[in-house]
């Protein structure tokens, strides 16, 4: 009787077991299992969509590439016109200044004591002035400088992105144009 209740109790926790085992295994119905094709069909889906990404992506950063190399063009245009111009002003400036002292001078040579602390006073002044202007167009050549620096720094990065990044575009482009052709091919082949 002992044998037999053991028995009849195993039998009873293999049958608990086997219950238990199978609703927690159990599919729920309410999800749809997906066919082998379908799951193929949405991968390649997928596939297509990751590529239009990439490309999208590239296409900013070729852009943003491009505007870098327009940037630079356009400052080192503006700064090569400032440079013409701060050239011409600071000719004009030397050859008035060169003239005036000249004036003074000759003044200089033929003025008496009085005229000639006047004069020497405005040679002075000349010469201060003189120093003040040419380190104010220093200022402007060397401000001139850095935006040309500048223009060929952002030139020169956004031709390198053009470099790395328009290879690539054409690479997706491609993958893209494969990804379709086979996404069209299971589609027709499996009438979808």
């Amino acid at each position: 009787m002992k044998k037999s209740l053991l028995k009849f109790s195993q039998i009873i926790i293999i049958l608990a077991i086997y219950v238990i085992g199978n609703s927690a295994f159990a599919q729920d119905p309410s999800t749809a299992t997906l066919s082998k094709d379908e799951l193929k069909l949405i991968k390649l889906e997928e596939k297509v969509k990751n590529i239009e990404t990439k490309i999208r992506l590239t296409e900013a950063k070729i852009e943003k590439a491009d505007s870098l190399v327009n940037a630079g063009y356009e400052m080192a245009m503006e700064a090569n016109s400032e440079l013409k111009i701060i050239g011409s002003e600071e000719k004009s400036f030397l050859k008035e200044n060169n003239e005036q002292r000249k004036i003074l001078v000759k003044r200089l040579r033929k003025a008496d004591e009085e005229d000639t602390k006047l004069i020497e006073t405005k040679l002075k002044a000349l010469q201060t002035e003189y120093k003040n202007e040419i380190k104010s167009i220093d200022k402007r050549y060397s401000t001139e400088d850095k935006k040309l620096i500048k223009a060929k720094s952002n030139d020169t990065k956004g031709k390198e992105k053009l470099k790395q990044y328009n290879p690539k575009l054409k690479e997706y482009q491609k993958a893209l144009e494969i990804a379709q052709e086979n996404l069209e091919a299971f589609k027709t082949e499996k009438d979808l």
